[in-house]
């Protein structure tokens, strides 16, 4: 039994090298001593009879045998807290550790301070967000849940999906670019306007919007700035550098402030869904299922006319 203490001790330093890229980094993010990391490290490496890590004054590189066998210990450490906080829901309770990856976003915007307020109420609980750009990729890394913005269904039989939310787009740029743009212009009637790009739309420079005498159409935009940055597509939106589609939530106060105008209001962009992934194969811990009736309730609307 101690041996196996032992070894399990010498799997998590390694896992803490690994995650943190080097010793030194690891004994600050975790308050370990270099020297005692570097012990485990080699005794692990004793225990197989193989070289996890080089390690040179210069360099640090996880060799392939070390890159297997850190994906087992992370596999082996989600597994005793899967156990460890099943133990503790037999009595009502929500612990453990919840992996999250999200739009950096939506992180930084609500789902961080959703993630803040859960813990406050539920102290056994521990949780780590990882940012994506919101591509689909989810699970890509080790995450129980995945925030992921979406266009389309999401179908995938591996994975059971929630909508948390359609998001409503608008079209808003700085007040001294509404000059020249009609308040409802035709389908023709758009220019092709300075814009900013985001690319989570396959085509950044072309806008598909929606009327509702005129119905559908796409219209061409001169796009002078591109990114895959919702925070950065707002920031140049409100320097004038063109119109942007941008979430209602995300622009709402720079629109009640004048910071930034409504532009063409009767021509709305496509809704984007919010929807939180998890594997099918994986039950939900109860701490998991806790926290996505939190995001259901924290990514609500504030003013549910505005839906």
């Amino acid at each position: 039994m101690d041996d196996l203490a032992h070894l399990f001790e010498e799997l998590m330093a390694f896992v803490s090298v690994v995650d943190a890229g080097g010793f030194n980094a690891a004994g600050d993010r975790f308050g370990v001593p270099p020297s005692r990391l570097s012990r485990c490290v080699a005794a692990l490496e004793q225990h197989l009879g193989t070289s996890l890590i080089v390690r040179t004054p210069r360099r640090f590189e996880v060799t392939d045998i070390g890159r297997r066998t850190y994906e087992d210990a992370l596999a082996m450490r989600a597994r005793l807290e899967e156990a460890l906080a099943a133990a503790r829901e037999s009595q009502g309770e929500p612990s453990g550790l919840l992996r999250v990856s999200c739009p950096m976003v939506l992180a930084s915007a609500v789902v961080g301070r959703i993630a803040i307020a859960f813990m406050q109420r539920f102290a056994r609980v521990r949780i780590s967000i990882e940012s994506t750009d919101g591509r689909t990729r989810p699970f890509s890394e080790p995450a129980d849940l995945a925030i992921q913005p979406s266009l389309q269904p999401l179908r995938d039989s591996s994975m059971v999906a929630r909508t948390l939310i359609e998001a409503r787009y608008v079209i808003v740029g700085a007040p001294r670019l509404q000059h020249g743009i009609a308040a409802s212009p035709g389908p023709s009637g758009f220019p092709r306007f300075p814009a900013i790009g985001w690319t989570f739309f396959a085509q950044p420079a072309r806008w598909q919007l929606k009327h509702r005498e005129h119905g559908a159409h796409e219209i061409e935009v001169d796009v002078r700035f591109t990114t895959d940055n919702l925070l950065l597509v707002r920031e140049a939106a409100l320097a004038g550098v063109g119109i942007a589609q941008l979430p209602y939530e995300l622009c709402r106060e720079d629109i009640e402030s004048g910071r930034l105008t409504m532009i063409a209001p009767d021509w709305t962009p496509p809704r984007v869904g919010i929807h939180v992934l998890y594997p099918s194969r994986r039950a939900l811990t109860l701490a998991g299922r806790k926290f996505i009736d939190a995001l259901v309730e924290g990514l609500a609307p504030r003013d549910r006319g505005e839906v």
